[in-house]
């Protein structure tokens, strides 16, 4: 039976590709993504623990003071504050988190370097922002242990980690990168690099085409335990420890 059935299967594929529906039915592409992706968000959500896993008041509307939070959480629960680290920023912008965390870390051996092309989004990500939106320049550095890396993550990222030991350091890894591209690729470039007990932020996570794809592809894929530590507003900022 099962012989007959992968011939019927392999029939039936043969025939499909043949007759080539994209032509009449390529418009459900996108809406068909957007709620499978979505359904898979939510599942997950619906997965994760409430015990232990810290969270922010309901509310309709997001705050974006309340990934300070977080931090805070994150860094008192893993005792950060006076750790040497190694603070990865996929995704600069304005550079508030990048300046929080070197605030806030103050182990004089710790080292912050922070990556984005400071030209803007390197290409449309969803219905609003367009190439180029998102733009800002470097801001200014206020600390030593803190460097900016311009250019796009995959002219970057690899030649940083040929010449920067990271293995063996405890990680702080904020991925702000937005995009679903620069996520996944930010996150199979450093999996080499994590450890148990690595902390990996996702700055935009709810969103199901980006970020949260992204996360569901790498860790089905790289076989990566990744264990809810927080999430605010409504899971659109959100931290994992490596496990």
């Amino acid at each position: 039976m099962k012989p007959f059935l992968f011939k019927l299967n392999a029939v039936a594929k043969n025939i499909l590709i043949l007759v080539q529906p994209q032509v009449l039915l390529s418009f459900l592409i996108q809406p068909f993504t957007f709620i499978s992706n979505f359904l898979s968000l939510t599942k997950w959500i619906a997965q994760q623990p409430t015990e232990g896993v810290y969270k922010d008041a309901f509310s309709l509307f997001r705050n974006y003071n309340n990934r300070y939070d977080l931090y805070s959480y994150v860094i008192d629960k893993a005792h950060l504050q006076n750790t040497e680290i190694v603070y990865i920023e996929m995704g600069v912008c304005g550079g508030s988190s990048f300046e929080w965390w070197m605030k806030h870390n103050h182990n004089d051996q710790s080292k912050f370097f922070g990556f984005d092309t400071f030209e803007g989004l390197p290409e449309k990500w969803g219905y609003f922002f367009k190439n180029g939106d998102m733009n800002a320049d470097a801001p200014e550095l206020i600390d030593a242990r803190g460097q900016f890396l311009k250019g796009l993550f995959q002219d970057t990222l690899v030649p940083f980690l040929a010449t920067n030991n990271i293995k063996g350091k405890q990680k702080v890894i904020h991925l702000d990168a937005d995009l679903f591209s620069s996520t996944l690729f930010s996150l199979s470039i450093l999996y080499p690099y994590l450890q148990k007990g690595d902390i990996i932020f996702f700055d935009e996570f709810n969103v199901p085409n980006h970020e949260f794809l992204a996360f569901k592809i790498f860790t089905e894929s790289f076989y990566v335990k990744l264990e809810l530590l927080g999430a605010v507003n409504h899971f659109y900022q959100t931290s994992f420890i490596v496990k």
